[in-house]
């Protein structure tokens, strides 16, 4: 029995064998699932390049003409459905090795020489249709590619536009760049220093970019609210210290900050972490801070006092203005509480006598009606400290009462 007659029976079960193959590789491959495609219509398409490769088989030749525009089909669907190219490689190897033993049962045993002979054969064929659907693929990713990141632009503007977001929408928006929706995700906000050029701006965020991605389970969303680069991705363990770490890459000018929201459970919820990256990220510039990243949990109080700037002014007027004459006992009031109340490191900090220290401290108590120095660590000092520091000097001063 040759390999024409044994190709002959084969084609009655190519359906069957295009069942078996799906069954192969769902679920065992990257993107194939019910979210990015139906299972009866890629059992179709591979129902048609198995037919292809027994004819090709059983013709001693390679596949050619119109054989091959179901592999490049194949590979325009997948490109298209957001499936790795590794997923259509290993699917056309499950193929090979499926119908290498279909061709095997078909009829009686091969001797060596003809199982070589067929193996080469097959992996002859099924080289070429794998290319055809390569080729197919990857242009089809090309022409694509600025589609898809247009999609993943829009969509990081809707998360962060605060707008009702339908979850279907998302998932399917999110389907099409390739992002898996039902998974945590959570924004960062990279922000310019103070005076930093657009060109350094664009140049520190596609450092940070490419230092980041690979640390990533999924595709990034990347989008911009004005100067500033938002990102969206799935939550991973560690990624504010992997922001830090690309922060500090040659190229990243000195004061950029990067805000980081909180996780949400699922793609759709990501506008209020979008909102609360953009919120640390502005506290993070006001505050000058040291550390690049800024997670939201860590400035709620900037984040209130920023957002309600009249009342922020109105506790620092209320609380501070006993000590307005001199503005020497504001700043040491701020250093002698960062320094946890140690009146020789303000006296290092301010580069005055620590005796010095001690008669402002004093002049302080006595202002602000605190019997010690532990008084002065209350909630209302603290907050109308961090308000002086962050609302700009030119803002309105509010009279209390």
């Amino acid at each position: 029995m040759d390999l024409a007659q044994r190709a002959q029976v084969l084609h009655q079960q190519a359906d069957e064998i295009a069942a078996t193959l799906v069954s192969a590789v769902w679920g065992h491959l990257p993107g194939y699932d019910d979210a990015r495609m139906d299972v009866e219509d890629l059992s179709n398409v591979v129902a048609l390049n198995v037919r292809a490769l027994l004819t090709a088989v059983a013709a001693r030749r390679l596949p050619r003409g119109e054989e091959l525009a179901p592999a490049a089909a194949l590979g325009q669907r997948r490109a298209i459905q957001g499936v790795p190219v590794e997923g259509v490689v290993a699917s056309w190897h499950a193929a090979e090795r499926e119908l290498l033993e279909r061709f095997a049962a078909a009829g009686p045993p091969l001797d060596t020489v003809g199982l070589i002979d067929l193996s080469h054969r097959l992996a002859s064929a099924t080289d070429t249709l794998a290319e055809a659907s390569i080729d197919a693929y990857r242009t089809t990713r090309t022409e694509s590619a600025g589609h898809l990141d247009q999609i993943a632009t829009d969509l990081v503007s809707r998360l962060a536009g605060g707008e009702p977001l339908d979850p279907a929408d998302v998932e399917e928006r999110a389907r099409l760049v390739g992002v898996p929706a039902q998974v945590p995700h959570r924004a960062a906000a990279i922000g310019p220093p103070p005076n930093a050029g657009a060109l350094a701006l664009t140049r520190a965020q596609r450092i940070i970019l490419d230092a980041v991605t690979p640390r990533l389970r999924s595709r990034l969303l990347v989008g911009a609210r004005g100067s500033t680069l938002l990102l969206v991705l799935a939550d991973s363990p560690g990624i504010a210290d992997a922001f830090a770490r690309a922060a500090t890459r040659p190229g990243v000018p000195e004061g950029l900050v990067i805000g980081l929201g909180e996780p949400r459970p699922r793609l759709g919820e990501a506008g209020g972490s979008c909102r609360e990256a953009m919120s640390a990220l502005e506290a993070g510039l006001r505050m000058r801070a040291d550390r690049v990243v800024v997670p939201f949990e860590r400035v709620v109080p900037e984040v209130l006092l920023l957002g309600n700037p009249l009342d922020a002014r109105l506790l620092a007027d209320t609380i501070l203005r006993p000590l307005r004459p001199s503005p020497a006992l504001i700043e040491t009031l701020r250093v002698f509480l960062a320094a946890g109340l140690s009146t020789r490191i303000t006296a290092q900090r301010l580069s005055i006598h620590e005796n010095t220290v001690s008669y402002r401290i004093r002049r302080i108590l006595t202002l602000l009606g605190a019997g010690s120095a532990a008084e002065l660590v209350r909630p209302d000092i603290l907050l109308a400290l961090r308000a002086e520091e962050l609302l700009p000097c030119d803002a309105p001063r509010v009279t209390p009462g």
